[in-house]
């Protein structure tokens, strides 16, 4: 996933061409507090559906629900919005880093694949103290 070249346009075609699966982590947004709390993790990748707090920019405080992801690391809320002067009302795009997700896509329960991502970090995260094997006494020899 690394492009050795330091040219921006490198760079845009780079992150342009990725394909989904790489996509996905590059698309990791920070977790509320109390949802960090709860879960054992800091950062999980955006979907469509899940609530957001907008955290910089002139929306800053807005809380709503993404309603698109595009390519180029942008969502769009649905809270956010402005009217144009012919009184259309527009959606900006919105950078990934100035987000962080305070609730997850509204279900019934949460999808298998997401449930499995959080339980997979949580047990590198957070709770290493609880994975840590006890000392080894050394044996003295006799």
């Amino acid at each position: 996933m690394k492009v050795n070249s330091k040219q921006p346009r490198k760079q845009r075609k780079a992150l342009y061409n990725y394909s989904n699966h790489q996509r996905s982590k590059l698309l990791s947004t920070r977790v509320a507090d109390f949802l960090r709390d709860e879960y054992g993790i800091k950062r999980l990748p955006l979907r469509v559906g899940d609530q957001v707090r907008i955290t910089r920019g002139e929306y800053s405080d807005f809380e709503g629900e993404v309603i698109e992801i595009t390519r180029n690391q942008k969502a769009r809320i649905k809270e956010a919005q402005f009217e144009k002067g012919d009184g259309t009302q527009f959606h900006p795009p919105i950078h990934i880093s100035n987000l962080v997700i305070t609730k997850f896509v509204k279900e019934k329960k949460m999808d298998p694949w997401r449930a499995n991502m959080i339980e997979r970090k949580a047990i590198y995260g957070f709770y290493k103290e609880d994975l840590k094997a006890p000392k080894k006494e050394k044996e003295v020899e006799k």
